[in-house]
C-alpha cells in the first residue's frame, strides 16, 4: 500500500519538477505584435534617362527625389516580420548627351517580408539592439511622368495624368522589390530603422523613354529612415515551457 501511494505522489510531482526545470527567463522571451512606421529619404532611379550608371547627379538638373512612406507591420516569429506598405515618392533622370530629363510622381502600395537571417541561427535576446534583415515583396506603383528637353523645359512625352488606366488616371504597373535594412531597437516599444530597396517594374515606360541597348525593365531604389512603435502584449513571468 505505502509503495502504491509513494507511486501516485511521484506522478503528481514528476511533471512540475520536470516544468520547473523548464522555465524560461524574461530575456529570452518574444512579444510578438503590432509595429507602426513612419520614414522618408532620397530616391534614384535606374532607367534609361540617367546620366550615371549608379549614384544621382545634381547638373544639369538634380536627379534625387524623395519619398515618404507609411509601414504596418507584424512580428510573426523572432526572425520573420510581414507588413503593408504605402509609399510617396518624387522620381528624376537626366541625360544630358540627348537634352532629356524627365520627372515622375509616383503612389506606391506593397506587401513584402522582413526575414533576419542571423536568428535562423542564434537564440533570440531582448537585450539585442541591432537587427539586419533582408526585404522581399510584391506591389504595384502608380505614377504620372513627364520627359522634357533640358534646354527650352518643353514637354517631350507625358504619361498619366488621367489618361492612364490605374487609378485617378495614372499609369499602374507592377513591382517586385528587395533590398537590406537594419534596426536600432530603443526600448521595447521604440525603434529606428534604416531600409534601401530596389523596385522593378513590368516595363520600361516609366521615363517614357526606350531604349534597345539598356534592360527592358525600369527600376528605382527608395533609402529611408524612419521610427517605429511596437504594440503589443507582455508575457507574463516566469515563462513555462510545455
Amino acid at each position: 500500500m505505502k509503495g502504491f501511494i509513494f507511486m501516485i505522489v511521484f506522478i503528481m510531482i514528476w511533471p512540475l519538477a520536470g516544468n520547473a526545470q523548464s522555465i524560461v527567463h524574461r530575456m529570452y522571451l518574444f512579444n510578438p505584435g503590432l509595429i507602426i512606421t513612419a520614414s522618408a529619404g532620397p530616391t534614384t532611379s535606374f532607367t534609361d534617362i540617367k546620366k550615371n550608371n549608379v549614384f544621382p547627379t545634381r547638373k544639369p538638373v538634380n536627379e534625387m527625389g524623395s519619398s515618404f512612406q507609411g509601414t504596418l507591420s507584424w512580428d510573426v516569429f523572432q526572425f520573420l516580420r510581414i507588413g503593408g506598405q504605402l509609399a510617396y515618392a518624387s522620381i528624376a533622370g537626366c541625360k544630358p548627351n540627348a537634352n532629356l530629363y524627365f520627372e515622375a510622381k509616383l503612389i506606391e502600395g506593397n506587401f513584402s517580408i522582413n526575414l533576419n537571417p542571423m536568428l535562423l541561427f542564434i537564440p533570440y535576446r531582448s537585450d539585442q539592439k541591432w537587427a539586419p534583415y533582408f526585404i522581399l515583396g510584391v506591389g504595384l506603383s502608380y505614377y504620372s511622368s513627364d520627359l522634357i528637353q533640358i534646354s527650352d523645359s518643353e514637354v517631350v512625352a507625358s504619361r498619366g495624368y488621367g489618361s492612364g488606366s490605374g487609378l485617378w488616371g495614372l499609369v499602374i504597373e507592377g513591382i517586385a522589390l528587395g533590398g537590406v535594412g537594419v534596426s536600432y531597437k530603443i526600448n521595447e516599444n521604440w525603434s529606428i530603422r534604416l531600409e534601401s530597396a530596389n523596385r522593378w517594374m513590368d516595363t520600361d515606360r516609366l521615363d517614357s523613354f526606350e531604349s534597345a541597348n539598356r534592360s527592358p525593365y525600369d527600376f528605382y531604389n527608395l533609402t529611408t529612415l524612419g521610427i517605429s512603435y511596437k504594440i503589443f502584449k507582455p508575457r507574463t513571468y516566469p515563462m513555462v515551457r510545455k
